[in-house]
């Protein structure tokens, strides 16, 4: 999850436009590795979290600028770098949104993942346990394994489907609570299939194909995976200040031939991705309340794929409207099929991501309303 899910974060980001360069970047202390290791442990441990092996993790995040990058190790082949990032608010709101199972991870994470499920519904119960256990200054672990899939890559077009095990725990730390969420990618992802990332990348609007490939010019016929990932998200919440410090280490091993064609850079341009729709969520006044964004979440669920449908029509005409799609999927929109192959639950995450925008005042092209109200097109 941040991951819930970052993991928020298994991204494959190739050949982004202005990259940072890794020969500019400073390292991370090496003392920090074997709480790193530690952490990467826990998904698939049985044991409780100890958070004595962390306190330097923890200092280390708590005093790193924002908006810092720095390099890390390979491990098992995979490129690993480092970003950091600040969030105003309280722990309690992360908990809420992110890790709320009554609310899909896309809706923190709206350029960054397309859906996830956890594999056991176990873990959902477990997961409604994090916010009495912030309240109380206790420590919580729960673990569960995870299906994800992200969205198009911004570059290539390529999305990828996989497992991952996930560990989220809380605990106080030294200036006020702490989150950790580990994931652990189990197996090489599913190969990459063509999608397309529909006008700016923070418009949130995205097609998927169940084609093979990569959907830019010379790399069509490439069969792509992510080889294998492991990420770490650190949550540093200071109460006096009301501020969380977020670290964000990543190794990821993805291309094709069994070949790592991912550099630091590409990791860390993937990350800033993901943290530019994160905060501008999170931290948005207009942003519903976690109530009323499962109540919305439940009632298009509840809904009849047909009535899906027709409230997603208009969309779809409108991105068909937009005049930057290749020929592929002008001709899947124009012949219908694209709405057609929609399941209940890509026709649900439309709808949810579009009454989104339209709550926090972004341009939406068409309008939901509130729960309990009929939907109306958007003049």
């Amino acid at each position: 999850m941040i991951m819930r899910y970052i993991c928020l974060l298994a991204l494959l980001v190739l050949g982004t436009a202005v990259p940072t360069q890794a020969a500019d970047l400073k390292s991370i202390p090496d003392s920090l590795y074997p709480g790193l290791e530690y952490l990467l442990t826990i998904p698939k441990s049985n044991s409780d979290i100890e958070a004595d092996q962390l306190t330097e993790i923890i200092s280390f995040v708590a005093s790193s600028a924002a908006e810092s990058s720095m390099s890390m190790q390979d491990r098992e082949k995979a490129s690993g770098a480092f970003y950091a990032f600040s969030l105003q608010g309280d722990l309690s709101r992360v908990v809420d949104y992110v890790y709320n199972p009554d609310i899909p991870v896309y809706v923190t994470m709206p350029s960054s993942v397309r859906d996830q499920e956890w594999l056991d519904p176990a873990t959902k119960d477990a997961l409604r346990l994090l916010p009495k256990a912030l309240d109380r200054g206790e420590t919580l672990l729960v673990r569960g394994t995870e299906r994800e899939i992200i969205t198009p890559d911004a570059n290539t077009g390529g999305y990828y489907s996989y497992n991952q095990d996930r560990a989220v725990a809380v605990f106080q730390g030294p200036t006020g609570p702490v989150l950790i969420s580990v994931g652990c990618q189990t197996e090489p992802s599913e190969i990459g299939r063509k999608g397309c990332v529909v006008g700016e990348d923070s418009d949130w609007n995205y097609l998927y194909s169940n084609e093979k490939g990569l959907n830019k010019t010379g790399l069509g016929w490439v069969d792509s995976y992510m080889y294998n990932a492991h990420s770490i998200i650190v949550f540093v919440s200071d109460t006096s200040t009301g501020t969380i410090r977020v670290g964000s280490f990543k190794w990821l091993n993805a291309g094709w031939a069994k070949m790592n064609m991912v550099k630091q850079s590409h990791i860390i341009n993937g990350i800033k991705r993901f943290t530019a729709d994160f905060k501008g969520v999170l931290e948005s006044t207009r942003l519903p309340a976690p109530q009323e964004l499962a109540a919305m979440y439940r009632e298009l669920k509840s809904d009849s794929v047909e009535a899906l449908r027709q409230m997603v029509a208009p969309y779809l005409t409108a991105i068909e409207d937009s005049g930057t799609l290749s020929s592929s999927f002008k001709k899947l929109l124009a012949s219908g099929q694209y709405l057609q192959d929609m399941n209940r639950q890509e026709l649900v995450k439309v709808l949810l991501k579009e009454f989104l925008k339209q709550r926090l005042g972004r341009e939406s092209l068409i309008r939901v309303a509130q729960a309990g109200q009929h939907w109306t097109p958007q003049p």
